[in-house]
């Protein structure tokens, strides 16, 4: 999965696909939603009772999924954009990713590496954070 000329996203999960795999876009989102719902399922990871504690690593685990999560945003925003606007979508999507850029920078989740390749848009539709 691309994110513009400069980006490839290569899939690895660990399991089926060991080595950091070239897909297409379709493919490597429908693989991360799995592979997301089997991280959240994961009661070592994320415990249901509160008699179980969260992993030491639990912050990691989540800057994995939302890292992961951005790239689709990147490869939307980049290659599908003009679909959205099509569809009068664009606001919709757009608030979409304010909330999860506010989220992943106010809690340091996601890297600035990860986010470049939405810097210059992010500094347009989030005004009002210092990116």
């Amino acid at each position: 999965m691309s994110g513009g000329s400069r980006f490839e996203y290569l899939w690895a999960d660990g399991d089926k696909f060991k080595k950091p795999t070239p897909l297409p876009a379709r493919q490597y989102i429908s693989y991360l939603m799995d592979w997301i719902e089997m991280q959240i399922n994961n009661q070592e990871l994320f415990p249901c009772t509160s008699d179980r504690p969260f992993p030491k690593n639990f912050s990691s685990h989540c800057s994995k999924i939302l890292a992961r999560l951005h790239r689709v945003f990147v490869h939307v925003y980049i290659h599908h954009f003009h679909n959205i606007v099509a569809i009068a979508a664009e606001a919709h999507v757009n608030t979409c990713y304010k909330h999860f850029f506010y989220f992943v920078t106010e809690f340091e989740l996601v890297s600035q590496k990860e986010l470049e390749p939405l810097t210059e848009m992010s500094a347009k539709i989030c005004k009002d954070s210092a990116i």
